[in-house]
């Protein structure tokens, strides 16, 4: 029987996605030659629309979607409403953000006051409206997604997943990494592999952002793995940027150019829209990170384009304004870095975004021509880094009001922000940064004091950067209360991988047991 047949090809095709199986494409074409069924087309074209998505296929997944969903508008409006939600991610993802607020509208008016695809609906629409620097739209669409139940995590992975980016774009990040720990521990306890290297990405990325590096390498190392054994290449791109990101801000600016020549040499060729928006901007902090300034504004106004021309208004999706402001400041290009402030200020009062309106008044603060004029905006700038979490962030704002104390030859008044952005830096492992707040501590005649440097401190993300991704990974599981088979299979790894990598990470850190192992990361927040 033809649909009984497309319809079993169907959910095998379902459980390929989540498995990670290769076969499901093939499944779903098999499905659409064999039946005519207008809604059971739709469903298998949503399907074979959310592997392109992931395949690196961004533009035909997207048409797919649209083309699906029309033909069941009439027939099956919350059929229609899931078709348009799921094309909010190829349209994202290609940079088309305008285009996925308006499918996720389109979305949202087909969905039904009390049925489960208005959860769907409300997330994707949230997060394209805090793509677009709608933030306060943006969040009253995630609330109303909160208030109005949740999914699966582990068939909606892919949902939770954006749910948790977008609440970290909005500066909520324990709201965002909770639902990602959720997802990513559903799918490794059910072995759902065909979105967690996604999930495990967005997760590197948000704690890149709060300062826990360790963790983040942790995560986007096996995010890669998993991407490059399914073939989604669009994940693949994803996460090469992030490792980039990661490696930048650490001063590693070989690894960081690696990644980004790899992500253009696989990808680029598929036309993943998103892509040289995030990788002229890594660039570009990579450039300033070592005081090629003229290379990172380059850099940097390309992305700056990319910005407007793909319609993302946030400034933190990927943070640049800032950096191409300085980039130019410290060029000698003055009026420049001035209008990339007012575009970043404009921003940040439209966003309502604590880190937004930190940078911005930061970068005044270096254009200052008074001390007094500094002052006031250095003060702005570290109130609303109060209101977030950026460790790396907050740092870079005392180094650069110490220099400009400096530059108005005040410099006993610099030492002590050199000092604490000298800890900061050293603690996270940004060795530029550091090297560069040594210089500027020693020139205003303080010393540096071996906060960070030490292997055998007290400083808990020290010892936990001595970790391999994959010891961190097994560290992270045995933390959560896993015995060695629970975490082997959670990480699909043998129980003796496991028992090999606890010896290594015992020795590394310098405990004696599970308990003290957990202690040490409860103490820098990485269990929940």
């Amino acid at each position: 029987e033809p649909a009984a047949r497309a319809a079993r090809l169907h959910r095998a095709a379902s459980d390929a996605l989540l498995s990670g199986s290769p076969s499901g494409p093939q499944w779903c074409q098999e499905a659409l030659r064999i039946t005519p069924d207008p809604a059971m087309r739709a469903d298998i074209q949503g399907l074979l629309g959310r592997m392109c998505t992931w395949k690196g296929e961004p533009a035909r997944a997207y048409g797919l979607l649209l083309d699906a969903s029309e033909a069941v508008r009439d027939l099956d409006p919350a059929r229609a409403c899931l078709l348009l939600a799921e094309a909010t991610a190829p349209a994202r993802l290609d940079g088309h953000v305008p285009a996925a607020v308006r499918v996720a509208e389109q979305s949202l008016a087909l969905a039904s006051p009390t049925g489960p695809e208005r959860w769907y609906s409300l997330t994707v629409l949230g997060a394209a409206l805090v793509m677009a620097g709608r933030t306060a739209k943006g969040r009253e669409m995630l609330e109303s997604a909160d208030a109005h139940g949740s999914g699966d995590p582990v068939r909606d992975q892919q949902v939770y997943a954006i749910a948790g980016q977008a609440w970290s774009r909005v500066e909520e990040f324990t709201r965002g990494r909770r639902l990602l720990n959720t997802a990513v521990e559903s799918a490794r306890s059910h072995s759902a592999v065909g979105v967690l290297g996604f999930t495990l990405a967005v997760r590197g990325e948000l704690e890149t952002r709060i300062g826990q590096w360790a963790s983040a390498r942790g995560d986007l190392t096996e995010s890669l793995r998993w991407a490059e054994e399914l073939g989604q290449l669009t994940c693949v791109s994803y996460t090469l940027y992030c490792l980039a990101r990661l490696e930048a801000l650490r001063g590693d600016r070989g690894a960081c150019e690696d990644h980004v020549a790899r992500a253009r040499r696989e990808c680029g060729a598929y036309g993943i829209g998103c892509q040289e928006f995030h990788m002229t901007a890594v660039l570009g902090l990579s450039a300033l990170s070592y005081g090629d300034h003229d290379a990172a504004a380059d850099q940097l106004e390309q992305t700056l384009a990319l910005a407007v021309e793909q319609g993302i208004g946030n400034p933190e999706v990927v943070p640049f304004a800032a950096d191409l402001a300085e980039a130019h400041l410290r060029a000698g290009r003055t009026g420049r870095a001035a209008e990339v402030v007012t575009w970043l200020e404009e921003r940040a009062r439209e966003t309502g975004l604590a880190s937004a309106e930190a940078a911005a008044a930061r970068c005044r603060g270096l254009l200052a021509s008074t001390p007094e004029e500094a002052e006031t905006h250095f003060e702005l700038a570290l109130k609303a880094h109060q209101r977030t979490t950026g460790p790396f962030d907050w740092a870079r704002t005392l180094l650069c009001e110490a220099e400009v104390l400096r530059r108005f030859r005040r410099p006993a008044a610099a030492r002590a922000p050199l000092a604490s952005a000298l800890a900061c830096f050293e603690r996270l492992g940004a060795a530029p940064w550091a090297r560069r707040t040594a210089g500027e501590l020693a020139a205003a005649g303080g010393m540096p004091t071996a906060t960070g440097t030490a292997r055998s401190s007290p400083d808990v993300s020290g010892a936990l950067d001595q970790l391999t991704p994959q010891e961190f990974q097994v560290s992270r599981a045995v933390a959560r209360g896993l015995n060695n088979t629970e975490a082997a299979a959670s990480l699909f790894v043998s129980r003796k991988t496991v028992e090999a990598h606890l010896t290594r990470i015992y020795r590394k850190l310098r405990v004696r047991s599970r308990t003290d192992l957990t202690r040490l990361l409860t103490a820098a927040d990485l269990v929940d």
